[in-house]
């Protein structure tokens, strides 16, 4: 059962636009909401994006850039905070985290995608 749990996950690390498909047909059938599912499934597989580019970035530069992405995620909430202060002059945490947590979501899935392709064309250069 340990090996099928490991297996799942690392599955959807190495390909989290699967674990996001998956979680969105999932949610759909369960709530029959599309909107609903398709922030559900943003939510959950955020995560799965965050460290499938922290991989990429390791196999591919052969260094951790952890320090980097947490120094981004830490940026992006910053970010987020004064937005909301400035726009709503009352800080809700709650609208906060959510909008960084998604807006997260974006940079890291871009940078998945970048991420492949630059791996894609440094595997064809080096053959």
């Amino acid at each position: 059962m340990g090996d099928v749990l490991i297996g799942i996950v690392a599955t959807a690390v190495t390909v989290p636009l699967l674990a996001w498909y998956i979680v969105y047909i999932f949610t759909v059938k369960v709530t029959k909401k599309k909107k609903h599912s398709i922030r559900l499934a943003t939510d959950l597989s955020t995560l799965f994006f965050i460290l499938s580019v922290h991989f990429i970035c390791v196999e591919l530069f052969q260094r951790s850039f952890l320090w980097v992405i947490f120094i981004l995620m830490i940026m992006i909430a910053v970010g987020f905070t004064v937005l909301h202060w400035k726009t709503k002059e009352d800080i809700s945490i709650k609208r906060v985290m959510k909008g960084a947590w998604r807006f997260n979501f974006l940079v890291f899935s871009t940078g998945y995608v970048l991420l492949l392709l630059i791996g894609l064309a440094h595997r064809i250069a080096t053959v």
